[in-house]
């Protein structure tokens, strides 16, 4: 059956509708600039920019040994970093990806919500995913996962999109193409199709029963009417699973990376739920925006259906509670579970569940600013215009006491989205600053830029704290690097490959002080190889601590040589 567009919608309303979806993401854009640069990127980052940065060949050898599961979005970074060269920040070239990735997502949010329910509930919907503190420090952040969030949005709209019209298979396929995207940025995005298999089986059942009380279909028989729609997004699903099972392949073989999380419990799901509802007031005004999202549909006239010119779409559509809650609770719960047997667990693995999330709030506030009084409808839709009120059609009811009746719900509508967001100020702040992130990279180099001298050497403890180095390298010009062996684009790896432990002490030689870049209170299996602790016994037998230098995440110490 062909979906017939609503012919009585007025087209000025239609095209304000459907340009919606921009205000969020222009909001999205100057949330995410707003304090984009901070002077450093953490450690997660500088892997960004040193891995992504290297010539093709080698960024390829580097994949096949490690991190291949951002091995695509490396490869999406690589020309941006060399496009832009020197010409922009380090820290705000690998960032704009995930800025625009942001704007894009707040604008699928957006268009969702309108589909689903309202233009105002969509436009809200979109305001609170662009601006919600936890999706901008993504959007400020140069890692996968905002992009990963983008493309489960646009998999999301294309899934209501095809759940309207099952039988146009063209729907199905760019669904396919989206989950399979966004699962090659990172392959934890395979979660969200557990939140899109509840949002088809509620779907199917809707139709079915449908079907049974209007008798449309009544000529199908029972099995397909029932399964063809599961069917249809199971075979797209299995599509998209099948483009991402090489990349899933190596990354298994590559799991050790993850070796070191642990298993959730109930400290991590409040951290989860604050950090992606926030806390205090902010966390009591999401909560409550959320009921009234949930309840959306029953309450008189304000049930869920689909913006001026969507028209009979709103027979096959798929409702809001059944796209958002799957998308904002089964992701995070699933890995959560999963990781108390074997640890996955990270709260930006499943940061697409914002979506989700910001449809309920989105609704909410739509439903909050509808409870408002204004004024009553002059007619009802079959009624003319003279009919009710016996004024000419382009007359303002009432005058001057028609805009005073109109003003209460005009100045909620403004008003509740900003005291939202106001509650989400000093999360907003914090995100921002430095100490957001785990450590401060940019700090430890300039502890070793300012105060180096000819002749000196430097170790770090582990090997992957060279990605300080890497990352910053005009702090270490002239700072001799006594242990490694090979580089990381020369090796394939991430911080590149030591010396034997027994070549150490003639490779450092006789330097006169040695600069030493660790954890401020390493744990003791990350210094356990023979290297570390070779490393170690040198300087405790060799040198003198002079000085120690701490800042967020490092700890660098100056050691100078003891004399004969």
């Amino acid at each position: 059956m062909r979906i017939r567009h609503h012919s009585g919608a007025r087209p000025g309303r239609s095209a304000r509708d459907a340009a919606l979806p921009a205000v969020p993401a222009l909001a999205a854009l100057l949330a995410c600039l707003w304090g984009i640069r901070r002077g450093s990127m953490w450690q997660d980052e500088a892997t960004t920019y040193v891995v992504a940065g290297r010539p093709l060949p080698d960024l390829w050898h580097t994949l096949g040994n490690v991190d291949a599961v951002h091995g695509c979005y490396y490869l999406l970074l690589h020309p941006l970093l060399r496009l832009v060269g020197d010409t922009v920040p380090a820290e705000v070239a690998i960032r704009i990806p995930s800025v625009l990735a942001t704007a894009v997502a707040a604008s699928g949010v957006a268009a969702i919500g309108r589909r689903l329910v309202s233009a105002p509930a969509g436009l809200y919907a979109g305001l609170v995913y662009g601006t919600a503190p936890a999706v901008v420090a993504y959007g400020q952040e140069g890692r996968s996962y905002a992009l990963v969030g983008a493309a489960v949005v646009e998999a999301t709209r294309l899934l209501t999109r095809a759940l309207e019209d099952p039988a146009r298979t063209r729907r199905w396929i760019w669904y396919a193409v989206a989950v399979a995207v966004a699962c090659l940025l990172n392959l934890f995005a395979a979660l969200a199709l557990v939140a899109h298999a509840a949002t088809v089986s509620i779907a199917a059942r809707g139709r079915t029963a449908r079907d049974e009380v209007t008798g449309e279909n009544a000529g199908v028989p029972d099995g397909p009417r029932r399964w063809g729609v599961p069917l249809r997004w199971a075979g797209a699903s299995a599509c998209a699973l099948l483009a991402v099972l090489p990349l899933a392949w190596i990354a298994f073989g590559q799991r050790d990376q993850v070796s070191w999380l642990e298993r959730p419990g109930w400290p991590e799901v409040r951290a989860l739920v604050a950090r992606f509802a926030g806390s205090g007031l902010s966390l009591a005004a999401t909560v409550v925006l959320v009921l009234l999202g949930l309840t959306l549909g029953l309450a008189p006239g304000l049930a869920p259906g689909p913006a001026p010119g969507l028209g009979d779409r709103r027979a096959n559509a798929v409702g809001l509670v059944a796209v958002a809650v799957p998308l904002a609770v089964l992701p995070p719960a699933l890995l959560i579970a999963v990781s108390r047997i074997h640890p996955f667990y990270q709260d930006r693995y499943v940061l697409f569940s914002m979506a989700g999330l910001a449809l309920l709030t989105g609704a909410g506030l739509a439903r909050a600013v509808k409870l408002v009084p204004g004024p009553a409808p002059d007619r009802s839709p079959n009624q003319s215009p003279n009919q009710s009120t016996g004024r000419s059609p382009g007359r303002s009811p009432g005058g001057w006491r028609g805009w005073w009746r109109i003003a209460p719900r005009a100045a909620a509508a403004v008003a509740l989205p900003v005291l939202l967001l106001a509650a989400s100020l000093p999360d907003q702040a914090a995100v921002r600053r430095i100490d957001s992130r785990p450590d401060d990279p940019a700090a430890a180099a300039r502890v070793v830029g300012s105060g180096r001298r000819p002749g000196d050497a430097v170790l770090f403890l582990p090997s992957i704290r060279r990605l300080v180095a890497e990352a910053y390298p005009a702090s270490f010009d002239g700072v001799r690097d006594a242990a490694i062996r090979a580089g990381g684009a020369e090796s394939g790896t991430l911080a590149g490959r030591e010396l034997p432990a027994a070549d150490l002490v003639a490779a450092l030689g006789a330097a006169p002080r040695v600069w030493v870049v660790s954890r401020p209170h390493p744990a003791p299996a990350d210094l356990a190889s023979a290297r570390d602790t070779a490393k170690r016994d040198l300087l405790r037998e060799g040198y003198r601590k002079e000085r120690a230098f701490r800042v967020l995440g490092y700890t660098v110490r100056l050691y100078t040589r003891l004399s004969p």
